[in-house]
């Protein structure tokens, strides 16, 4: 005898109508959040897609960030700044200092 178990009704959605081949390991998944939310498999799939949508745009965030502070670090080392003394220069300087004692 099959038992059905009492769950909720998945909620109205809007947006685009499919079908789909879910790979099992995602519908393991699925099956699994469905359980512990008392709700449908098709409900659960639909939640680990925005979980990893968010995901993606947390990644793209951290990409575009990354590359923006990739770039200030190179644009900083073209800034013109103060031309340093070469060796032989170095060298006269410190040389100088000790005959000026």
């Amino acid at each position: 005898m099959m038992r059905y178990v009492e769950r909720r009704r998945a909620p109205q959605r809007t947006g685009h109508r499919t079908t789909l081949k879910v790979p099992e390991d995602v519908m393991v998944t699925a099956r699994e959040l469905a359980e512990e939310l008392g709700t449908t498999p098709n409900d659960a799939i639909v939640r680990l897609a925005e979980e990893g949508t968010e995901a993606r745009r947390r990644t793209l965030a951290v990409q575009r960030l990354a590359r923006e502070r990739r770039d200030a670090v190179a644009r900083d080392g073209q800034v013109a700044g103060p031309a340093y003394p070469d060796a032989d220069a170095l060298r006269e300087a410190m040389l100088d200092g000790r005959r000026a004692s």
